[in-house]
């Protein structure tokens, strides 16, 4: 079997998609007002928010959602007028972007004065991409056309945020895979990926 169909099988019988979002959720569990979830694929996060937040999400995606705005993140705007919103969610998105500071320059735009946003991207020092990079094979150009097309440790990922916004919180995420074959390596500089919430500078 292939290393990343059983990689998929895994995450699946861990219900790893309810405890992502779960996890991403409570970051705004005391925010009221429009969230903004860039990069919102299917929608999934809004079941996991409480109902004082209004949900929006952009994505390339084509889904019937309400306040979806169908959008190249790629694009150089993001379709909204400037301090809109009161949060926003971008996880386990920029790095697949051939331009991820333009579209984090879009979301402080959009992003109101005193709101807050979550960004997450992978720990390419982390055990699960030494695992993957050891036993899968480079993929190819058509295969590969929405992979991660940027790579960052936890300090380039605090460098990279740190441009636009002040980190006000932040923490590792180590996935189904690491918590139940490789609990005793949970050492944050090995985690999977890097959470960090922020404010405008």
């Amino acid at each position: 079997m292939d290393v990343r169909v059983a990689f998929t099988n895994i995450l699946a019988m861990y219900n790893y998609e309810a405890k992502r979002y779960t996890f991403i959720g409570n970051f705004f569990k005391n925010i009221k007002g429009r969230i903004l979830d860039v990069g919102c694929c299917k929608g999934d996060l809004k079941k996991y928010l409480h109902s004082g937040l209004k949900y929006y999400g952009v994505d390339r995606l084509h889904e019937k959602l309400e306040n979806l705005i169908l959008a190249d993140l790629n694009g150089k705007r993001l379709p909204y007028k400037d301090k809109v919103f009161d949060a926003i969610n971008c996880s386990a998105v920029l790095e697949h972007l051939f331009y991820p500071l333009d579209l984090l320059k879009e979301i402080k735009r959009v992003l109101k004065d005193d709101g807050i946003v979550l960004i997450s991207l992978p720990n390419d020092r982390g055990l699960n991409r030494i695992l993957l990079d050891l036993f899968t094979s480079i993929r190819s150009y058509e295969d590969s056309v929405y992979d991660h097309h940027w790579k960052f440790s936890i300090t380039t990922a605090r460098d990279f945020f740190q441009k636009e916004f002040k980190i006000i919180k932040e923490c590792p995420e180590f996935g189904p895979v690491f918590n139940r074959y490789f609990f005793f390596l949970k050492f944050r500089k090995l985690c999977t990926e890097w959470y960090m919430l922020g404010v405008k500078k």
